[in-house]
């Protein structure tokens, strides 16, 4: 098969894999075939625009297979008021019921999150899964570790994140720095421009699906802190070589369930009038 490839017995000529080509390496004239151009292999983003957009199912791509690409299905597009109670009624978990996630599960969750953007559509996004009772008690003594360093050694910095009154409620509590939670995810890649972004978003496409199926999540803030620059943690991790955390995030099943929406500051937004 060459890398693009149109089928012609069934292609309407409507053009729209060219129009909708972030690169314009498809070549189209009304009434003609589309046609790739000579050097689509080298410059091509692997994006699949070209394969999602044809209303016939006629063009195929060697590393955006046809075959491996679902129709959408019309009867599960989500309504406005759908998306906007998933979005609004999204809640950061920190209290979660003594329960572990299925592995089978949480892989589920990934597969989906992995369809979120990246830069150039470069998909270097992988995950790290910490579920194991004694790594994740083992992860909060580190977290202990990591404060009191932070306590010797700065300080001003310390004081500013009240470090002091964190280490009196590990006293209380010492589910400190994962609140309890069955598992945490870590989002990483390798170190670039891009992988920080890229992390974040994936974890937040994350976030939003585990929502919808009844489960609640937490940016474990601290514990990213530590990922980014605490040797300790660095080394529990075991993030590969080269690879850079992005985020990390806690993952159960919510204790509680809420009932309402919350006010929220009202947006604020600066407009450009056109001169």
């Amino acid at each position: 098969m060459n890398f693009m490839q149109i089928d012609r017995d069934t292609c309407t000529k409507c053009g729209l894999c060219a129009v909708v080509c972030t690169r314009g390496l498809i070549l189209f004239k009304e009434g003609a075939y589309p046609r790739p151009v000579p050097a689509i292999e080298e410059y091509c983003f692997r994006c699949g625009h070209c394969v999602a957009i044809c209303p016939a199912a006629s063009l195929d791509h060697i590393e955006v297979p046809l075959n491996d690409s679902p129709a959408l299905k019309d009867n599960l597009r989500i309504t406005p008021e759908q998306c906007e109670q998933l979005i609004k009624g999204r809640r950061s978990i920190r209290s979660y019921q003594d329960k572990p996630v299925p592995r089978d599960v949480i892989r589920q969750l990934i597969d989906i999150a992995r369809f979120a953007p990246t830069g150039h559509n470069a998909q270097e996004v992988e995950w790290l899964v910490v579920d194991n009772p004694e790594e994740l008690k083992s992860l909060e003594d580190i977290g202990i570790e990591w404060v009191h360093s932070m306590i010797e050694n700065q300080s001003g910095m310390a004081a500013m994140m009240d470090m002091e009154g964190l280490l009196k409620r590990h006293e209380k509590s010492p589910d400190t720095f994962l609140r309890g939670a069955p598992a945490l995810v870590v989002a990483h890649a390798p170190k670039s421009p891009m992988a920080t972004v890229d992390c974040t978003i994936a974890l937040s496409y994350f976030d939003l699906v585990a929502n919808s199926q009844g489960l609640g999540c937490c940016w474990a803030g601290f514990i990213y802190f530590m990922a980014t620059g605490f040797p300790p943690m660095q080394k529990a991790l075991g993030l590969p070589e080269g690879h850079v955390a992005g985020g990390c995030m806690m993952l159960g099943y919510p204790k509680h369930r809420y009932q309402r929406v919350p006010v929220r500051k009202p947006a604020v937004i600066t407009w450009h009038e056109a001169v």
